[in-house]
This record gives C-alpha cells, structure tokens and sequence, in this order.
C-alpha cells in the first residue's frame, strides 16, 4: 500500500440525490446544482415522465426510476418531496441507509438536516423491510404482511451499541482518549509514551485502505521511519529494527500497523535506547485501536452494510470478522437479515485467480467477500437468502469464462454452494460458528 501525504479537502460537497421532484420542486433544481458545497449525485423518480426526471435528462444529471440504485452509492443528504405519494417507504429505506433527508426548500433555506427525521415514525423493523424489498424485489406489500405481528409496537429508535469489552488490558490515562480529529490531546498523548521510551520521534498515521496520511508527528524528521511506516503499510505486520553498528548503536525504530472496520494506520516511533520498553508502544496501540474500533462501531452499526468508502475488494480474514460483527449488530438493532454464504470451485489455479481478479466489480455494495482458502469464497450478503441467486449467476458467469479463457477443457466443472441464514438474534450464535468453520477450514 502506498502512503499519501496530501490531506483531503475539509470542504469537500455533500453527495445529494434528489427524490420524486414534481414541478414545484423542479423550479428548484437550478438553484441546487448551483449551490456551493453541494453535488447532485443523482435524481431519482417513479416514472421516467416525472417532472425531476425529465429535468435531470435537460440538464444531465445521472436519473433513475429504480429504488434499489439507492443503495449503489453512499449519499451525505437525501432531498425528498413533500408531495411525494411514496415518502414513507422512501424515508424508511433512507433510514435503513443511514441517509437523513430532508425537503429541498428546507436544504435551500439552510435548515440544519440533522435536525430532520422521518416524517412518520415507524418500527425499525419496518425500515428494515424496506431495505430488504429494494434489493430484493419483493412485493414490499407481501413482506410487511410476513413480518406482522413482528413490527407492532415495535422500537422506532435504535437500541445502544452494547460491545464486548475486550480482554486487553488498557493504558489508565488512555481510559478516555479522544478522537482522531483532537490532535493535540493525541500529541500529549504520544509525547507521555516518548518520554517514558526515550524516542526521538513519534508519527501516526491513519486513513482507509487506499489513502493513509500522517495526522500527528513528534520530533524532527527520520528518513529510516519513513520506511518503516511503508513497509508496514505494504505487508500488514510490525517493523522493528535496531541499530548494530555506528553513532545510533544499539538505538530501536518500529512500526506498528493497525486497522479497525473503517480505519488503517500505523504507529511508530523512532531512535529508542537499547534498554527503553518499546512494548509501551504496542500497548499504546491497542488501547487507541479499541477506542476507535467502539467509535466505529457505533457509527456503523446503524447504516450496515451501507458505509461510507467502503470499496468492492477482496477482505482479509480478521477485516471480513469485522463486517459479520457489524451484521449482528444491524440485525440485532432492526431485524434486518443477513446471509452467508460458501462457494467452493473445482481446482484450477489459473482459472482462480481470473475469476478472483474480476469478481469484486461484479458484486453489490452491501455484499463483502473473503478468499480463506485458494478454492473457497465467502461472501456475506444483506437481506434474506432468496435475493442472492442473481449474484450467483454472475459468479457462474464469471468462473464459466474464467474457465474457457486460461485454455481448460470442456465440460466445465460447477459451483458447490452452501449458505445460511442470519434472521433473528436467535440464529446469531449458529451464524458466527459457521462463519468461524468456513474462515478457518
């Protein structure tokens, strides 16, 4: 992995899409496009004749009559019509995204969105349905008749994020430590353990799997640190060396990479004398790991599997964990379900890794794929079981190819699935045994 030093715009516009325009609302739509801090993602309508839809296609702007292309994109705001005669299920499938929404004359007069909600409070379990009827397809009538009784007087807000406290132990004066976004208190922070170490400089880095930036620095500048953090970036595990000959002898530089379900960096310090603990480093470490991993969680939770800069690409072992957690915990909170499924391919090393190569692309946005074994993929899917054979068809498509491509031989073999179905808290602890037996085996 590459590190990038350059810092993301801190005024970057707010992704909207517009919903179910009519011609009142379409008299705002030149003035949206031109507001400053803000970008029409897309505009989405019932018919292709509706008022926004015809204006999006003169002006255009990306348009849809398909809800599910909702769910395709993360977006900062939704601008949904007052007059909208479909604003409940609406509102309900912007709640199970996590997007709030808000009236386009309401956005335009600079009305605080967060401040808005749904304009029918409604069971969570019931925006869950919503969700699940986008992707799926499903008559949204039929599904809410299924999930009755289930939904009456059912929660409209989410429960608390309850996780496990983990068995590390954690540093006292870490207890509360702050966010990413406090640097200074991070300073503070890093200052404390180089002076209990006797390093000559401190860095942390942190970002998503394709951007990391330096977000503090302690010290002056080390060309070998610099090194060491790329090195652990590229490979995933700690780099420490130390110093056998010449003025920093016996001197120690290491780095320690991290990552939680949104977050990957690394830590590191540099020029510590040969008898300083540079454990008090690792230690530090996990104590920032577990406070942003709660923070995380608690963001993600929510909006699961719909997260911001998530990106279709194969997940480590531990990374794809991270996901079947944040999936209880959607589950728990709203009832929405999850599947998991196993698919094993017959032995083609080549064939494999064609199909590998191209299979991200080919998936949803809310489904996450892991690789444990040469022959095995795992692929954790929202909503109930029924809706994934259009995805699978694309993946017997792609190993059919992949197949024929690399020079094998007709017939070509087929596919064995094996799945299961995550559809209350009860089947929680079934689903996480399975998982653990199809990520170890």
């Amino acid at each position: 992995m590459a590190t990038s030093t350059s810092m993301p715009g801190s005024n970057s516009k707010r992704r909207l899409v517009l919903v179910d325009f009519d011609w009142e609302d379409a008299d705002l739509l030149p003035r949206l496009i031109r507001s400053p801090g803000a970008a029409v993602r897309l505009v989405a309508g019932e018919r292709s004749d509706d008022a926004g839809v015809r204006l999006a296609d003169l002006c255009g702007l990306p348009r849809t009559t398909d809800l599910a292309d909702l769910t395709r994109e993360i977006f900062d705001l939704a601008l949904v019509s007052e007059r909208s005669p479909r604003r409940t299920q609406i509102e309900g499938l912007l709640l199970a995204l996590g997007t709030p929404s808000q009236s386009p004359q309401a956005f335009l007069d600079g009305v605080l969105f967060e401040d808005a909600g749904p304009a029918l409070e409604a069971p969570l379990a019931l925006h869950a349905a919503v969700f699940e009827t986008t992707l799926g397809g499903v008559d949204f009538a039929d599904l809410i008749e299924q999930a009755l009784p289930d939904l009456i007087d059912g929660p409209t807000s989410p429960a608390p994020v309850e996780l496990r406290e983990s068995g590390v132990a954690r540093l006292a004066n870490l207890d509360d430590f702050p966010s990413r976004e406090d640097r200074r208190r991070l300073e503070d922070a890093l200052r404390d353990v180089m002076a209990a170490t006797g390093a000559g400089r401190a860095e942390l880095h942190m970002g998503n799997r394709d951007h990391v930036e330096m977000v503090v620095e302690v010290g002056p500048g080390d060309a070998l640190l610099k090194g060491l953090v790329a090195l652990a970036l590229e490979v995933g595990t700690a780099q420490i060396v130390s110093q056998v000959a010449g003025e920093d002898e016996g001197k120690t530089w290491g780095a320690w990479p991290f990552r939680t379900s949104q977050r990957h960096g690394v830590l590191a310090a540099a020029g510590m004398p040969r008898q300083a603990d540079w454990s008090a480093w690792e230690r530090t470490l996990e104590d920032l790991r577990l406070s942003w991993d709660r923070e995380d969680r608690a963001r993600s939770a929510p909006a699961y599997p719909m997260l911001p800069e998530t990106e279709k690409c194969w997940l480590g072992v531990e990374e794809f964990t991270q996901h079947l957690e944040l999936a209880l915990e959607r589950n728990r909170r709203d009832g929405m379900r999850f599947a998991l499924h196993r698919l094993l391919f017959p032995s083609s090393p080549v064939a494999l890794d064609l199909m590998a190569e191209r299979l991200p692309a080919q998936l949803r946005d809310t489904d996450r794929i892991c690789r444990p074994a040469p022959q095995c993929v795992v692929l954790l899917s929202a909503g109930a079981r029924d809706h994934f054979p259009h995805v699978r068809r694309r993946i017997l498509n792609l190993w059919q190819n992949a197949w024929t491509e690399v020079g094998n031989e007709r017939p070509i073999p087929g596919i064995t699935d094996e799945r299961i179905e995550m559809t209350g808290a009860e089947d929680s602890e079934a689903f996480l045994a399975r998982a653990g037996d199809w990520l170890t085996a």
